[in-house]
């Protein structure tokens, strides 16, 4: 009788062993998966910002603005009706 249970607690800790060793792998699996995605968002979030600095840039802004028929005014051209100093309040 002694021989069956320590065949059982070899065989329960064997089997112990076994499922630490699937969990292990199921949980290596799953932050591989997540590295995964945040490395593909880190990529799309890196272009993205590509983009909008593309957009930003002066030369696309005067494109834009010749095509909607606008033109950059000449510092003569421009009239100021309200002077501010550089705290924003008015020059009075």
């Amino acid at each position: 009788m002694k021989v069956f249970y320590i065949i059982l607690l070899c065989g329960l800790f064997v089997l112990f062993i076994a499922m630490e060793r699937v969990q292990k792998e199921k949980t290596g699996y799953q932050v591989a998966t997540v590295m995964e995605d945040i490395t593909f968002k880190e990529a799309r979030n890196q272009y993205l910002r590509y983009k909008i600095g593309i957009y930003k840039s002066p030369h696309k802004i005067i494109a834009a603005a010749e095509e909607a028929s606008m033109r950059i005014a000449a510092p003569s051209e421009v009239i100021v009706l309200k002077a501010e100093d550089e705290d924003g309040k008015s020059k009075n």
